[in-house]
């Protein structure tokens, strides 16, 4: 591809990673083209409203920063207004965060929403397979179409990758070691205030591993009193696929039990399923790569669990592609 004219660049999803690879690449005078197969960008950086405008953050709830690019990143943020840290009320006996707890000022989308700034990202767009042909890619889109790519870049979660991967490059069979953990998220409305002493709570055990009230969370739109759950990793799993009804009945009774606070009458009761929500056993290094074929692919799961990871695998893959033109 070396002395390609304005060469044609696939960034399929549009999370944390995909969008830091996509921006760093527009910032160097590149045209990517993002596809993702939801609604919105952001994957579990995602913020639900529902039909009366009400926000629940129910992917990540906060991120943190360990490394001076992704803590200069979220500075950046702050000052665009698009950031701002969160100190929820805790449990008496809970440790103090180690590091800050950064969101979004208007939902965790916000912390994404300027990286997809000038980008070409088409969205409700499923990248269904890829094929090799004639040196470049050709991407099958669900909606029966085809494109064609000098190189591509794939984010999506790690078995999503493989899948698309299978029977197309090599790099398929290193995604074997990499798992990810699901988790079911419930969103609950309360038509008075729930009376816990805290905004925000972990635990260690129970079918309940998180829950967090949204209207501490400031710049999150909504009236009342709403949380988010995030079932435990071993409970998601056991009930894949149970339906989003029954995931409702069950955790909105674990809830009262772990916590020993009865609930106050619903509002709203939402339950979803993130299938791939926490990696638990990463790749250990920030990309897989085959600059012959153009192809790189990578994701949080590549270093860990973090969505910082999410941001220096998206860097990595930019800083290699660019390198590779």
């Amino acid at each position: 591809m070396t002395g390609t004219t304005n060469p044609r660049i696939a960034v399929i999803g549009a999370g944390m990673a995909g969008l830091a690879c996509a921006h760093a690449l527009r910032q160097r005078g590149l045209s990517p083209v993002v596809f993702e197969k939801s609604r919105g960008i952001g994957g579990r950086l995602a913020t639900r409203r529902t039909e009366h405008g009400d926000g629940y953050d129910h992917g990540a709830q906060f991120v943190t920063a360990r490394e001076a690019g992704f803590t200069a990143l979220l500075e950046t943020l702050q000052h665009a207004g698009a950031a701002a840290t969160w100190s929820p009320r805790l449990p008496a006996q809970a440790p103090r965060p180690t590091h800050a707890w950064w969101i979004g000022t208007a939902g965790m989308s916000s912390l994404v929403r300027p990286l997809s700034a000038s980008l070409d990202i088409r969205l409700r767009t499923t990248v269904s397979a890829l094929q090799r042909q004639a040196g470049r890619w050709e991407l099958q889109l669900a909606e029966q179409s085809v494109e064609t790519f000098d190189a591509v870049v794939i984010t999506t979660p790690a078995p999503q990758a493989q899948a698309l991967l299978a029977g197309a490059s090599r790099l398929a069979d290193a995604l074997e070691s990499v798992a990810i953990a699901a988790c079911w998220a419930v969103m609950l409305g309360f038509d008075a205030p729930w009376a816990v002493p805290f905004d925000a709570a972990r635990f260690d055990t129970g079918a309940i591993a998180w829950i967090a009230r949204q209207s501490s969370r400031d710049g999150l739109p909504g009236q009342g009193d709403r949380w988010l759950l995030h079932a435990a990793p071993d409970w998601s799993t056991a009930h894949l696929e149970h339906t989003p009804e029954e995931v409702l009945v069950l955790l909105q009774s674990a809830l009262a039990t772990q916590t020993r606070v009865a609930l106050p009458p619903l509002s709203f009761a939402q339950a979803h399923r993130w299938r791939y929500a926490m990696t638990t056993r990463p790749l250990g290094q920030p990309m897989l790569a085959e600059p012959s074929e153009r192809m790189w692919v990578g994701g949080d799961w590549c270093l860990g669990a973090r969505v910082e990871n999410a941001c220096q695998s998206g860097l990595a893959i930019a800083d290699a592609v660019a390198a590779s033109l």
